[in-house]
Formats: C-alpha cells, sequence, structure tokens
C-alpha cells in the first residue's frame, strides 16, 4: 500500500483535490475532520481541554471552535500542548483506516501535514497549490472574513514554496488549471511506483 499526504497552504484547493480524487475512487482520510471529531468526542482530550482553557471550550454543541482559536491566537505554549495531545491520535485514527482500506493506494489530507509531522506516515506527498492572490480570493469566499484577515491566515501558514520544494507531487489549482487532467496524469504516475 503507498500512502500519499495531501497538503497546500489555507485556499489551495486541497479538499477540492481530495474530492476529484475520492469520486475517482482513491480513498481519501481527512484529518482535520477526523481532529474534530476527537476533540468532541475522545475524552482525555475533554478533559484536558476542559482543564488547560476552562469549562466555555464545550457548549451544547460540542467544541466551541471559536473559543478555542480565540484562546490559542498568540499563545504558542497552549497551541503546542494541544497539538501534542491531539495530533497523536490523529495519526492512530489514521493507521487503523489505512489497515480497513483494500485499495492500494490511500491518501491523507492535512494542510499541517509537514507542521504537524503527518509526513512521516506517508510514502509520498502532493502538494496542491495557487498563487496567493487566488488564495486569498478563496479565503475571503468561504470563511466570509476581510482582504485582511485572509492575507493573515495565509501568511501565518507554512509557505507554498517551502512546501514545494519538498513534495514529490504538485497540483497547480489556478483559475483555468485543468485539475481532472493533472488528478489522471499523477494517477497513473503513482500506478508506476
Amino acid at each position: 500500500m503507498i500512502r500519499i499526504g495531501i497538503t497546500g497552504g489555507i485556499g489551495s484547493g486541497k479538499t477540492f483535490v481530495s474530492k476529484r480524487l475520492q469520486a475517482m475512487g482513491f480513498p481519501v482520510f481527512d484529518s482535520d475532520k477526523v481532529s474534530k471529531q476527537l476533540m468532541n468526542t475522545n475524552a482525555e482530550i475533554r478533559i484536558k481541554l476542559t482543564e488547560w482553557i476552562g469549562e466555555a471550550c464545550y457548549n451544547e454543541h460540542g467544541l466551541n471552535r471559536s473559543y478555542v482559536a480565540q484562546k490559542m491566537f498568540g499563545n504558542d505554549d497552549l497551541k503546542l500542548q494541544i497539538e501534542q495531545l491531539v495530533h497523536p491520535k490523529v495519526a492512530a485514527a489514521f493507521e487503523k483506516w489505512t489497515q480497513e482500506q483494500e485499495s492500494n493506494l490511500v491518501f491523507i489530507e492535512s494542510a499541517i501535514l509537514y507542521e504537524c509531522g503527518f509526513d512521516k506516515y506517508v510514502d509520498k506527498v502532493l502538494l496542491v497549490d495557487a498563487d496567493t492572490e487566488t488564495r486569498i480570493r478563496r479565503t475571503m469566499q468561504r470563511d466570509i472574513c476581510s482582504r485582511e484577515q485572509a492575507e493573515q491566515r495565509v501568511n501565518a501558514q507554512m509557505s507554498n514554496a517551502d512546501k514545494r520544494k519538498r513534495a514529490d507531487f504538485v497540483i497547480e489549482n489556478n483559475p483555468h488549471c485543468d485539475i481532472n487532467a493533472q488528478l489522471f496524469k499523477l494517477a497513473k504516475q503513482l500506478y508506476l511506483l
């Protein structure tokens, strides 16, 4: 089994590419979705978050994401604590998930693949890239935020240029790029591995 990590900065189109791969029949593990599920359902995570941040980190709907994000903003120690608590559990869920798959190729989508060390769980990395202006525009549309807020989010992440240096494959996801043609070419390359 070959494990491929899908990464890219905010607004690059990782999720779009992941959905296209799923439509082509490839299993894709959504690390962000699993992380959110674990933060809502895992007893150890809930206890620790409540201990570190306070009761307000959970409400009747589950994790109070905006409250947690507000507490983490500018607090690198808390951010690191939470990552060290959650990321190993996401990695364990990915390991379990891969064992349940029948495909020879599986994918894991993670915006912070390199930052959280998930690259050590994959054989190859696929970067979904788009120019900065496109990423800012997409982030503004998706998150209904100002240009300044979108720029801050883009600039807060590891640059796609740095990720590009480490990636094995790149999908260009700018306007007018033929994503399907790039994905079919990628699939052919992966089957040759």
